[in-house]
């Protein structure tokens, strides 16, 4: 990935926020929405190895759903790091995934919060890497470490990563093939954010995806935009997040001329 000075004091002016995801299963279990008991419990303990084995930067604490204390219930949940049981009207309850709720699930942070991995939840692994802040090049190398450390602890096991020739790495959720990435950065865009449907065709020729503060479908509160890559699949996960970079910092380019003009 290629960042330029400029381009990093840039992101660092406007970004608030920089996450990098994706989700990793592992092949000879199956998927959690069609997974036994004995599958979710063999998964974990593979994400749990590796885990153990991680750099310092990276190493941290498991915390099994089954097993947390109210006060670290409440930590999780303020953080955002805390994911719930699917309920029976939604597709992922209906389709089983809320089986055996909670054995087999777990949530993994390190010590700086700067990295988050959720086990057996949509997934059997969403790795999560994220920081206030623009350093995309440095959340994305956080996001590479713990994807190398869960690949090699699979290997270690006898086994591999779900992937495919041709499809990419495989998970629950179709629009997920290929790299299955999504590298996305919150930025304020105040004079881009007057015409909120001129800025989605501004991404659109960026290949990039916007969204409103809270997600999709959400408003942008305080010209706050979720600027992420809109492709998953056809790209590796460096191209993906260099059209990340490259194309919010055209948005941010953009975002200073519409200023400089309503200025003059």
């Amino acid at each position: 990935v290629v960042m330029s000075d400029e381009q990093a004091a840039l992101f660092q002016k406007y970004v608030k926020s920089t996450r990098v995801r994706a989700a990793r299963n592992i092949s000879g279990y199956a998927l959690p929405a069609g997974a036994s008991k004995e599958d979710r419990l063999a998964v974990e303990g593979v994400l749990k190895e590796a885990f153990g084995g991680l750099p310092a930067e990276l190493q941290g604490t498991y915390y099994p759903l089954g097993g947390l204390t109210s006060e670290q219930e409440d930590a999780l949940q303020a953080g955002g790091f805390l994911f719930q049981k699917p309920g029976p009207m939604q597709l992922l309850g209906a389709a089983g995934a809320g089986r055996d709720w909670p054995d087999g699930r777990g949530i993994f942070h390190n010590d700086a919060k700067t990295v988050l991995c959720w086990c057996n939840e949509e997934d059997q692994c969403r790795i999560i890497a994220m920081e206030n802040g623009g350093d995309v090049k440095g959340v994305f190398e956080r996001f590479c470490s713990l994807s190398h450390a869960i690949k090699g602890a699979a290997e270690a096991n006898g086994k591999k990563l779900m992937e495919s020739p041709n499809l990419g790495f495989l998970g629950t959720c179709p629009s997920n093939l290929g790299t299955g990435l999504r590298a996305s950065v919150m930025i304020v865009l105040p004079e881009l954010n007057k015409d909120p449907h001129k800025l989605e065709e501004i991404c659109a020729g960026f290949d990039l995806q916007p969204r409103g503060s809270s997600g999709e479908h959400s408003a942008a509160v305080g010209a706050k935009w979720d600027i992420s890559n809109k492709q998953r699949i056809g790209f590796s996960e460096v191209e993906l997040v260099q059209k990340m970079i490259d194309g919010v910092g055209k948005l941010i380019a953009l975002e200073e001329e519409l200023a400089a003009a309503a200025a003059s």
